[in-house]
């Protein structure tokens, strides 16, 4: 398995500024004085597609042009909305078949945007039967495009955290939210040549914690089935090995109830008065959570990954 670094980050940088968006990096100095800290979010909302996705689904099919020089023919993928979209946006943008598997369960206004986009969708029952599927059509010949697990994905995404640590410095805490780890574990690699002093922290649902579970075990367990969460972009089976290998080196797993997920969503919307899906909470939800347990957190200078913004 290749080891990833900053010096890949950089390059799905330089590879994508042509095509994604340098979004925002805001603060809000009453939120920041009612958490005792200096908050500063990067506003993936804003994203193509209203989503960091778009960074990881354009790396790896720009990287498939350097290397092959030509674009594949189709792309299979996998997604709980946000890839998929992405996935759509790209294979629009450079006149690729795109095919998406998905489950019924996913978010309605997420799956007609990927075929507003011109994608092919199938919806299925089980994740495992999308996962599956997926791979099938792999080994037909699709170009399979993996949400997480792709190197070129988690350094495309980690080009969000490279952005807002050139724009405001170093950090002393990194937050992001973790479905299948591939944005937090990008970040973690920006980090360190960035803000190597950072502490990175992966947040997912308690209710959806496979890395919690995974990290406590030493080894990868996940769920059977799709996992009950209103956080829809953390409703990961499994992690992966390329991603359990950063999120290992990590300096915590933080696991979000629900009732705080929905209450930072809304929380959060009013103060900046943007769209915030439930798994953008994830983020401020955990370094709340942190900041409350840990005192000496207080007055630091915190980084949070506003993930995306895909709600009605």
């Amino acid at each position: 398995m290749t080891e990833l670094n900053f010096e890949q980050v950089k390059l799905a940088a330089n590879r994508l500024k042509n095509y994604i968006m340098n979004t925002p990096v805001i603060s809000d100095e009453k939120l920041n004085c009612e958490l005792g800290a200096q908050i500063f979010f990067k506003m993936e909302n804003q994203q193509l597609t209203n989503s960091f996705k778009a960074r990881g689904a354009f790396n790896a099919i720009l990287t498939y042009q350097e290397k092959h020089g030509k674009f594949p023919e189709k792309i299979v993928v996998q997604s709980s909305g946000n890839h998929a979209q992405a996935i759509a946006k790209a294979c629009k943008e450079f006149g690729i078949k795109a095919l998406i598997y998905m489950i019924d369960k996913a978010s309605p206004l997420k799956i007609k945007a990927a075929r507003d986009l011109g994608a092919e969708v199938v919806l299925l029952e089980k994740r495992s039967e999308v996962n599956e599927s997926a791979l099938q059509k792999q080994k037909e010949g699709y170009f399979f495009i993996h949400p997480s697990a792709d190197a070129e994905v988690i350094c495309g995404q980690g080009t969000a955290a490279l952005e807002a640590l050139e724009e405001i410095g170093e950090v002393d805490f990194i937050f992001a939210p973790c479905g299948g780890g591939g944005l937090v574990s990008g970040c973690f690699l920006a980090a360190q040549k960035l803000s190597p002093q950072a502490l990175t922290f992966a947040c997912e649902p308690l209710n959806g914690n496979d890395v919690a579970r995974s990290i406590r075990s030493g080894e990868i367990v996940g769920f059977e089935d799709t996992p009950n969460t209103i956080a829809d972009g953390a409703r990961t089976l499994a992690t992966s090995e390329i991603c359990f290998r950063y999120l290992k080196q990590m300096a915590g797993v933080l696991e979000i109830p629900e009732d705080e997920i929905i209450f930072w969503q809304e929380k959060l919307s009013k103060i900046l008065k943007q769209k915030i899906e439930p798994t953008s909470a994830l983020a401020i939800a955990g370094a709340a959570q942190f900041l409350q347990k840990n005192s000496q957190a207080k007055n630091q200078k915190i980084l949070i990954i506003i993930s995306g913004g895909n709600v009605a």
